[in-house]
């Protein structure tokens, strides 16, 4: 094993050690290096503790030919060994602008799959450089004080374990894991 990789492992480790044997949970998966080192990271730690991942893609069907990269993101899930990979195409409302209505769109699809797997929590693959683009999103939105909290590395159902790695770090555990 090679640095990034051990990172990426060490980051879901304690998340999974809350699980019970048999639970099951969701990993989103966008097919970016920071999801995909995700799901790899994830795919490894369930095994022994008998969890069973889920992966889920979203089309948010906003680009011509979405769904060859949803169906991109299928493939690469079961090379790495996922049974189950589930893909879910959203209609994305403009009302609050783009990036909210595809935000909205994609939570209420996890939501969904959520209660029709019996998962019980949704692994999210945001990393500190994503962290750091709320806050300053926040700021510049005029959030104040609110901001500088940013994401929650767990609240509710969701779970974000890499928001102490880098984008850099994903990106080098998909080239140690061979993942393109």
């Amino acid at each position: 094993m090679v640095e990034a990789t051990v990172a990426i492992r060490n980051a879901v480790k304690p998340f999974l050690s809350r699980l019970e044997a048999g639970d099951t949970f969701l990993v989103a998966v966008s097919g970016g290096a920071d999801s995909l080192a995700l799901a790899a990271a994830l795919f490894i730690e369930a095994k022994p503790l008998a969890l069973t991942p889920i992966a889920i893609t979203i089309d948010h069907q906003l680009q011509e030919n979405s769904h060859l990269q949803a169906e991109r993101v299928v493939q690469q899930m079961k090379e790495l060994g996922y049974v189950e990979v589930i893909t879910k195409k959203v209609v994305v409302s403009l009302e609050s602008g783009l990036e909210s209505g595809a935000r909205d769109a994609r939570y209420q699809a996890l939501v969904e799959s959520v209660e029709e797997t019996k998962a019980v929590k949704v692994f999210l693959g945001h990393t500190r450089d994503d962290q750091a683009e709320t806050v300053l999103l926040g700021l510049a939105r005029g959030s104040g004080a609110r901001s500088l909290a940013g994401m929650a590395a767990e609240i509710g159902i969701y779970i974000r374990p890499l928001l102490s790695l880098t984008r850099t770090e994903t990106e080098r555990a998909c080239k140690e894991w061979d993942l393109d």
